[in-house]
């Protein structure tokens, strides 16, 4: 969160690199983890698709007019009633919800990875959740910033919410079918976050806000973050 507070003015790669990020993060941690849990808990691993979906889908309808917005639109006030001012709360409303919606994913995730150190509490496992955390971190603060949302407080509850996770499993763990679903939910979610965060990346691009020298540092973060991801 720090470096992304002190890049701000390099918004076009690091929302490259939080994109990249939330993307490699759902599909090298988190769906993995459901697709093989599934069948341990007896659940089918269609389920696990279908899930994942939902989560898309439902992320789609809160940010359908967000998706390639200007990051200001966030910033106008809702309930303007001027001529053409309609589309643009719209829009604004769209992207808010973008870094909401991330915000709420990967406090979810990060629960969940609370409840994985309760399980096994292991250098591994702690190295991995910092890892992951610096990667979070980045990806939370950018798209919050991006859209003018407050950091704080998401802040607060995403530097929390593995001690949650990790409290609840030792207190009173859920139900083990419930965490694939949820995982997948997630999933579905975060996809669909990267996914706005490379359509806002791209239009920087395209407007000249995004170098390639940009492009290629944020290339290589992701890689480099994906290989470890694989690695573990």
């Amino acid at each position: 969160m720090w470096v992304a507070r002190r890049a701000a003015g390099k918004a076009g790669m690091l929302l490259m690199i939080a994109s990249g990020l939330l993307l490699t993060t759902a599909v090298a941690d988190v769906l993995p983890h459901a697709w093989h849990e599934a069948p341990e808990v007896g659940l089918p691993r269609w389920l696990v698709i279908a899930a994942s979906i939902l989560g898309y889908t439902v992320m789609t309808v809160f940010t359908r007019n967000g998706c390639g917005c200007d990051a200001e639109l966030a910033g106008q006030v809702a309930g303007v009633h001027a001529p053409g001012r309609h589309r643009k709360t719209k829009e604004a409303l769209g992207a808010a919800s973008v870094g909401v919606g991330a915000a709420t994913a990967l406090t979810a995730h990060r629960v969940v990875e609370g409840s994985a150190v309760a399980l096994d509490v292991s250098l591994p496992v702690i190295l991995a959740l910092v890892i992951g955390s610096a990667s979070d971190g980045l990806a939370l603060a950018t798209l919050l910033q991006e859209t003018r949302q407050r950091l704080l407080p998401w802040a607060t509850v995403a530097c929390a919410s593995p001690a949650v996770g990790a409290l609840v499993t030792w207190l009173s763990p859920l139900p083990a079918p419930a965490i694939p679903v949820a995982l997948a939910l997630v999933c579905g979610v975060i996809l669909r976050i990267a996914w706005v965060g490379l359509r806002l990346a791209a239009k920087k691009r395209a407007s000249g806000q995004l170098p390639q020298w940009q492009v290629v540092t944020a290339a290589t973060a992701v890689t480099l973050s994906a290989a470890f991801m694989i690695a573990y």
